[in-house]
């Protein structure tokens, strides 16, 4: 089984994680965007289940960054244009760095409040800090703005997809689908040559 990346293409391994990421990020998307409008017993539970879906994804979502730091990013396919493979690469690493911007400012969103983090009814990380309103209203500005830069990153990655496949025709989809055969691993997008078209 093909786990690792090659020099044009995915392994099952990025596979794999980019789609259960991207389930669990449009998730929490979602719920972290209905907490503001709600109050009371609701708003709390909400808030519970949002901090729930992050601690129970923490270990698979970091995963998710380091290996792509680890392992790189493949080089574009011969039919992809070289501008607008360079484009995405720098809208997926966006997405990545404001993704672990909402890691480490999440938990401490919630300990700066004076309040332990709740995991479902399973149980309770306590805080270690004392309440702080004034970091806690810096670290929420933070970590909204963040999930801002990740809805953007989201649609123009929707929006490149169209493209390459309603209009390049290029094989782009395909790549995050069905795993590249082996080959060398070691080539990256900075050693193929330079390709303008779209």
């Amino acid at each position: 089984m093909a786990l690792r990346d090659t020099a044009t293409g995915y392994g099952w391994g990025s596979i794999l994680l980019h789609w259960i990421t991207a389930v669990i990020i449009v998730v929490m998307l979602y719920v972290g965007s209905t907490i503001e409008s709600l109050t009371g017993t609701e708003r709390q539970r909400t808030l519970v289940l949002h901090t729930s879906i992050a601690i129970t994804s923490y270990v698979l979502l970091w995963l998710r960054i380091v290996w792509r730091l680890v392992y790189g990013h493949p080089g574009p396919l011969a039919k992809q244009g070289r501008l607008f493979f360079l484009v995405g690469k720098w809208v997926h690493m966006a997405m990545l760095v404001a993704l672990t911007v909402m890691l480490i400012s999440g938990p401490f969103l919630v300990w700066t409040m004076g309040e332990p983090i709740r995991v479902f009814d399973w149980f309770a990380i306590p805080s270690p800090l004392e309440a702080n309103i004034a970091l806690n209203v810096a670290l929420h500005a933070v970590h909204r703005w963040s999930a801002i830069v990740i809805f953007v990153a989201i649609l123009l990655h929707i929006g490149g997809v169209y493209k390459h496949t309603a209009f390049n025709q290029d094989g782009t989809l395909t790549k995050m689908i069905i795993p590249a055969k082996h080959g060398p691993s070691t080539l990256r997008d900075e050693d193929l040559p330079v390709k303008l078209d779209g």
